[in-house]
Order: structure tokens, then sequence, then C-alpha cells
């Protein structure tokens, strides 16, 4: 009986995928493809700090395998043989997307969920730094390498791109371990249990967002009254923790094993590269990959469990502490979490809970630490619950 129930899905299945019409399906299975989830590079803008051409240490890698690129050099640009045109500014960035293939390009993504035959492959599109459109660099390629260090998108199967997560130097060697060699399955991309749904029910039922980081919205920054904005300031102005500025290489995204534990260790089972709790997109460093994140400090104006309570100017009022990203010269870009949760103060480290979910865990430090690979510092207190504990701690 189970067998014959079996054997009526995949019916039913297969009925429901051949009755709809070729390019209703090519569209389902490139909308899914595009709003999955499972590809950052697809979400991520690279300026010029963070694309490089570079020399593979294989052509392509196989899973869970370390892969070297070295000799990084200047990007080029396929359609043009020559570099990149990253603007009078230098400010432009590329971004990856996904079309259909109807040429059978080498390592394209194929359907393996339903076995249709609506190929797809990636574009390499140039923006300004307001996300106008300038142009496709590269109608077609393919990805190979994936891993948190980044992506090597290959340009019409002629220049080797890497498009970094990390800050890399020209002339520069980068060794990582890959998670996908190739990125040529449509699995790689979708679910399979929500792609053979949307076969079936012919609709996406995935949102359609388009990350904040591609958006360039940069909301303004908050304005309080005088005499607020007088108090804060002060405040700040006597903290050592709100002067505090942590760039790229001081912040992580933390696989936290526990909660912390005064006077022991603390253990994270990898470190990843810093995202942004309002897009889950990595933090966007800017055009030089110099911007900041800097923590602030404003009144709750109603009630937040992750406020804590002045016991150090009388207010009677209790205050929040967003996490705020800002250009090299102080200029504000964008709130990267309206508030959050403190654990782990110690070594000069500690973690802060994004918008306090328990989805985003930033660790902040200036300790050596080492994308993909465990990390551990010792914990002098939990967690905080007044301003004083937070405001006067010293970051290494």
């Amino acid at each position: 009986m189970k067998r014959v129930f079996v054997l009526l899905l995949i019916s039913m299945f297969s009925f429901s995928l051949y009755s709809q019409t070729g390019d209703e399906t090519a569209e389902l299975i490139l909308t899914s493809a595009k709003r999955g989830g499972y590809l950052p590079s697809l979400y991520t803008k690279y300026y010029k700090v963070k694309a490089w051409s570079a020399k593979q240490s294989k052509p392509v890698p196989l899973e869970n395998e370390v892969w070297t690129l070295s000799n990084f050099q200047t990007a080029m640009d396929v359609s043009t043989k020559k570099p990149i045109d990253w603007g009078v500014n230098g400010d432009r960035f590329v971004v990856i997307n996904i079309v259909p293939d109807n040429n059978n390009r080498p390592y394209n993504v194929k359907d393996d969920i339903a076995g249709t035959k609506n190929n797809l492959t990636f574009t390499l599109d140039l923006y300004e730094y307001d996300g106008k459109f300038v142009k496709t660099i590269s109608k077609w390629g393919y990805l190979l390498g994936s891993g948190y260090y980044g992506v090597v998108y290959v340009q019409q199967g002629v220049y080797p791109t890497f498009l970094s997560n990390v800050p890399v130097e020209k002339g520069g060697t980068l060794s990582y371990k890959v998670y996908d060699g190739a990125v040529n399955q449509l699995s790689n991309l979708v679910a399979e249990d929500e792609m053979k749904v949307t076969l079936m029910e012919k609709k996406v039922n995935l949102p359609d967002d388009i990350p904040m980081q591609l958006s360039c919205n940069f909301a303004p920054k908050p304005v309080f009254d005088e005499a607020k904005t007088s108090l804060l300031e002060k405040m700040k102005g006597e903290s050592p923790f709100m002067q505090a500025k942590y760039y790229q290489s001081d912040v992580y995204d933390a696989g936290k094993m526990d909660f912390p534990k005064p006077n022991q260790r603390w253990s994270f089972w990898n470190m990843f590269i810093a995202s942004d709790i309002t897009n889950r997109c990595p933090i966007d460093w800017g055009p030089n990959g110099d911007r900041y994140v800097q923590f602030d400090l404003e009144f709750e104006t109603k009630r937040n469990y992750s406020a804590l309570e002045d016991d150090l100017y009388n207010t009677g009022k209790r205050f929040l502490f967003p996490l705020r990203l800002y250009e090299s010269d102080g200029r504000f870009v964008k709130t990267i979490s309206s508030f959050g949760n403190f654990f782990g103060f110690g070594e000069g480290s500690f973690v802060f809970m994004q918008d306090a979910r328990n989805e985003i865990a930033s660790f902040f430090t200036k300790l050596p630490v080492v994308i993909d690979k465990p990390f551990s510092y010792r914990v002098d207190k939990r967690t905080v619950t007044k301003i004083s504990e937070l405001l006067f701690f010293k970051p290494a």
C-alpha cells in the first residue's frame, strides 16, 4: 500500500509538471533560484577591492577540499578585454545575476530536481554606486569554489574572477575550504522540496525581497531633541565602549556552541563573514573596504527587554544600543541592528546578538581570528544589565 501511495505522488507530480507550458516552468525555476537564498554571492555587491583576476591551483576544485588562489591582479572585463571600468570615483560595483541558458553553456545550472531541460547560467553586471545599471560585463559564466572566503566567477569561460568576502592584496595568495566545487545544479540554489511544491502549485512561495545591500537604500541618521542629544553626547564622550570603532577585520559572525560562563573559555565552532540582520547579507564595507561600525546610544521609547537600566546619570530611563555603519570619514550609512543583547565580556571581546533574535551572533574583537576556523577566549562576565557595565567596558 505504501509503495502504491508513493507511486501515486510521483504520478501526480509528473502530470502537474508536464501540464505546464515550457515557458511557465522555466519562469518558475528561474524565480525560485533567484529567491532561494542559498547563494549569498547573488545578493552581494563586489567593489574593486573585492574583485580580482586570479590564478587557480586547479581548474575546478572538489567539494570540501582546500583550494588556493594566487597572483591577484586587476579584474578584467570579458566584453572589452580590458580591466573593469570602476567609474570616475572608483565606487562602481558588480553583482552576480542568474538568467536562462538556452545554449548549453559549460558548467551551467541543470535541473537535477524535476529533470526538465530548463538550464540557467550566471551573468556579471556592473552598477553605479547609487544602484543605476551600467552594463553586463559577462553574458554567461559559471561559479567555482564557493566558500566563506568568496567565489570564483569565470567570465564566459575566459576570465576567472575571484569575488572575495575578505580583504586580499594585489599579488597575494589565499587558500580556503570549498563547499561547492561548481555551482551547476538547481539543488545548489533552492531546496528540493520547495521546488517540487512550486512546480505542482504553479507558483513560487518564496518572498520577493530585494536585499537592502543591493538597493542602496541608506536610511537617514536618527534625530533626537536638543536636551536628549546633549545628554547622549555626554554619555558617549565619557565611554570607551561607545568610542570604539570596528572595521571588517574586527567583526565576525560566530557559530556559538552555548552561552558563556564567567571565568571560563567560550568556544565558537566557526567564525564567519560578518552579516547584517536587516538583509541577511554580508555587511557592506564600501568601495574602499574602509567603512566601520560603531554602537550608538538612544532612549528606550517602548518596553524592550534588551534595554539597560541607567545607574549613572539619574535619568530613571532605560537605553538601547543600536549598531550603525559609517563611512571612513564619519558619515552615516545605515543602521545594521536597531537593538540587541550583549554576552561574553572578556579579553576586550564580546558578542552582540543583533536585534536580540538569536539569529545573528556578531563577535567583536581585536584578537586574531581566522575565518572558517574554531575560536575561543576567556570570559569575565556573562552579560550586562546596567549601562555602567557596558559604557566602561574597554575593547581590546
